[in-house]
């Protein structure tokens, strides 16, 4: 037995037909009982979009899976189809799959009009993915978010069929921790992202980041990974602030923990000050940074209001002058544009890739 994948290529007149015949769920059951029904397939799956036509399966060793599939797709598309077809088997359909998740081929890289699960920043490329012969190199479908969607429902179109066997299900349990590893990972780049953003706010406010001193109050998750960032920046001097519990990141910044009744005092000193949890007796309002600009004697102040909803602070700060207030929404809406926005992002897909090929691989025996 053999896992293969056979997709039509995007980029041929004969996949609009098609992809709009499976974009009906009765069409995409009509195929899976015919794949389910062949006597060579024993197990198989349809990845069906506006981005993507695919079929996974397991075929028996010594039959040509790619007459299949294209057998398959041509009553569908009622016409020839073989010239429009790309194939891969084994450990290269699964690579196919994972590279198309991680968002790492070039398919996913520039907007393509009229694809209608494509999101902006996906497309196919230029270049044509048939070779002579008929048997294209690999593509990836579409989006990695419209790709993981449509796997999900395909799964559960088989799984219905009864076309799932242990192949496709050890190739469904690799995407499922393939997925996790990529959301942690996203989670943990976009956070760095937004630390890059407020340190480079930072730069623009101060010239340099020498001297400066940095106050943490409330620290959370969030605002000490942003504290993390200037300290990698060169910021030497860190005061906490908070409620206890916080000894480890006192003990990580070389910084004291600071009275809250010393707030104003604390305020004066600092030049940027990250907020992401509320410290009792110790509110940051207008009233005590009206002092607080007023004894700072014209020097900028950068806040950064890291809670959740940006409520922390209060908004009318940002009319003192000197004062630069930016929320964990604002630093967000600046890094979607800034050009550290994937900062790491693709290193860790790399390599979630590379891990799940071969452990995939592994499985397979190759």
């Amino acid at each position: 037995m053999g896992l293969f994948v056979a997709g039509v290529n995007p980029r041929r007149a004969v996949f609009s037909p098609i992809s709009q015949r499976l974009a009906d769920g009765a069409s995409r059951r009509a195929l899976l009982a015919e794949v389910s029904a062949h006597r060579s397939l024993s197990e198989g799956l349809i990845v069906a979009s506006g981005a993507c036509v695919e079929l996974y399966a397991v075929a028996e060793e010594g039959c040509d899976a790619y007459d299949i599939a294209a057998g398959l797709f041509g009553a569908v598309a009622d016409g020839e189809v073989a010239g429009a077809l790309y194939f891969a088997e084994g450990i290269d359909a699964a690579s196919h799959l994972f590279a198309a998740l991680c968002g790492l081929d070039e398919f996913a890289r520039e907007p393509q009009a009229g694809a209608s699960l494509l999101r902006e920043g996906d497309s196919l490329a230029a270049g044509d993915l048939a070779q002579p012969g008929g048997r294209g190199v690999l593509g990836a479908p579409g989006s990695p978010d419209a790709l993981s969607a449509c796997w999900a429902r395909a799964l559960s179109e088989a799984r219905r069929a009864g076309a799932l066997g242990d192949g496709l299900t050890r190739l469904a349990a690799a995407v499922s921790r393939l997925s996790s590893a990529l959301s942690a990972a996203d989670t943990s780049a976009s956070t760095a992202a937004l630390a890059e953003t407020a340190v480079e706010l930072a730069r623009r406010v101060f010239g340099h980041l020498e001297r400066r001193c940095v106050l943490v109050a409330g620290p959370d998750d969030f605002s000490l990974v942003l504290a993390g960032a200037f300290l990698s920046a060169g910021v030497e001097r860190f005061q906490l602030l908070g409620d206890g519990g916080c000894d480890a990141a006192a003990r990580a910044f070389d910084a004291a923990m600071a009275d809250p009744q010393l707030l104003s005092a604390l305020l004066v000193d600092a030049d940027i000050v990250l907020a992401e949890s509320a410290v009792e007796g110790a509110a940051l309002d207008r009233r005590l940074m009206k002092g607080v600009v007023r004894l700072r004697r014209g020097r900028p102040m950068l806040l950064v209001d890291a809670s959740a909803d940006g409520s922390l602070v209060d908004r009318r700060i940002a009319s003192l002058d000197g004062v630069f207030l930016y929320t964990a929404a604002d630093l967000a809406a600046i890094t979607r544009d800034a050009p550290w926005a994937r900062l790491g992002a693709d290193d860790a897909r790399e390599r979630l890739f590379a891990d799940a090929v071969r452990a995939f691989a592994l499985e397979l025996g190759e």
